[in-house]
């Protein structure tokens, strides 16, 4: 059942998109509105229909007035070098609201071919970006290698040559769409990004991706909604978009997701999918969405770090199984491993030896790690029940 504050957010969201009357503000704890606009980072997004006046708001348009100018400089660099590139997400979503500006913005993902990745290492490297993280130990940059994360201006910039999701394989159609890139333009900044097909799909994998983490916020859920709403042609769902997510499985998620859309956020129009919905299951998914927050924001808001690796660990376990969990952390964080993948027992142990031991610096930092660990397990088993939803909503795990 939602909260009365949770119902607020909600009308909220509504008003500030379709421009909806405004809605009764008596006996409103607004207080506690902006604590679940917080949570689910859309405060900007609803800062012009509430009668309160948070500082994060000023912040949000700060840094998407920093992020388009550095976003921009970013593209006149690759254009001078004539490497193909477009954007992921951020401004690529925000070109479907109605004022774009408010809605929060995290950091710029660029993608490239993979033929072009070395290069576009060596062009950041070489105009004073910052390495911060994503290569390996050895500074190879392989064809498996996802991202890699630079820092210039204070700005986040990811380079990714791919953008896989849990189950659903993207790249090898992103990879073609590069070639077949458009040019949007938000408040006077212009920027490459996919055609309309694949960014919608980018959309929908960037939900599936964080469901499948547990990491889902309102958020994600608008930019499907407005690009939902944004399409007037028919015959493009009809030919091109619903086949396509037939083809990659993500149909009934995204049956879902809109309806869930349709039904707590005002998108005018309900969406035929060709998939029976039940009622009861959107509502369970809206409920994850608003207990977890964006990224685990509301989550994880009052946990210590000991915690957070701990449910980290009891949903990896769940989800990736005993040996293929610990496998995975004995391969990301041992070299060794990493040079000799085939070695797969020997990753498991290390990664098994590895959270043990981490486990016991924990208990003697804090003595009370037992007692939270116990209530990490309360929050795993929560989770564990989400296995049985996520699967009737159609969410890809890579478990398939």
């Amino acid at each position: 059942m939602l909260s009365p504050s949770q119902i607020n957010l909600l009308n909220a969201v509504k008003a500030s998109l379709f421009d909806l009357e405004p809605f009764d503000s008596l006996d409103i704890s607004w207080d506690e509105v902006v604590v679940e606009a917080k949570g689910q980072t859309v405060m900007g997004l609803i800062s012009s229909v509430i009668p309160v006046h948070d500082e994060t708001t000023e912040q949000c348009k700060a840094t998407y007035m920093r992020i388009m100018f550095e976003q921009d400089r970013l593209i006149r660099l690759f254009d001078a070098s004539q490497i193909p590139c477009v954007i992921l997400k951020g401004a690529a979503a925000a070109c479907y609201y109605p004022r774009p500006y408010l809605r929060t913005m995290g950091d710029i993902d660029i993608l490239v071919p993979r033929a072009w990745f070395l290069e576009s290492i060596k062009l950041l490297e070489s105009n004073g970006f910052i390495y911060d993280h994503g290569k390996k130990d050895d500074e190879l940059i392989s064809d498996d290698i996802r991202e890699i994360v630079y820092i210039k201006n204070g700005i986040i910039v990811e380079i990714h040559q791919r953008f896989n999701t849990p189950g659903v394989n993207l790249d090898d159609i992103l990879e073609p769409a590069i070639e077949r890139r458009v040019f949007l333009e938000i408040n006077g900044y212009r920027f490459p990004a996919l055609p309309l097909l694949e960014n919608g799909l980018v959309l929908l994998g960037h939900i599936n991706q964080h469901l499948s983490t547990n990491t889902l916020g309102l958020r994600q859920i608008i930019d499907w909604e407005m690009y939902v709403h944004s399409i007037a042609d028919k015959e493009f769902w009809r030919t091109c978009l619903l086949p396509r997510l037939e083809e990659l499985g993500l149909l009934t998620l995204a049956a879902y997701v809109s309806d869930l859309c349709y039904r707590y956020l005002g998108l005018p129009e309900e969406v035929d999918f060709g998939v029976d919905i039940d009622d009861s299951l959107t509502d369970k998914l809206l409920e994850v969405i608003l207990i977890d927050g964006n990224f685990g924001r509301r989550v994880y808001a009052d946990k210590t770090e000991e915690e957070k690796c701990a449910i980290s660990a009891s949903y990896g376990i769940k989800r990736d199984g005993f040996f293929a969990y610990f496998t995975r952390v004995g391969l990301i964080t041992s070299s060794f491993c990493k040079k000799h993948p085939s070695l797969s027992f020997l990753a498991f142990f290390y990664g098994l030896f590895r959270q043990i031991g981490n486990g016991f610096v924990a208990l003697v930092k804090n003595k009370d790690v037992v007692k939270k660990m116990g209530e990490g397990k309360e929050l795993y088993e929560l989770r564990s029940e989400r296995n049985e939803l996520f699967e009737e909503l159609g969410v890809r795990t890579g478990n398939e």
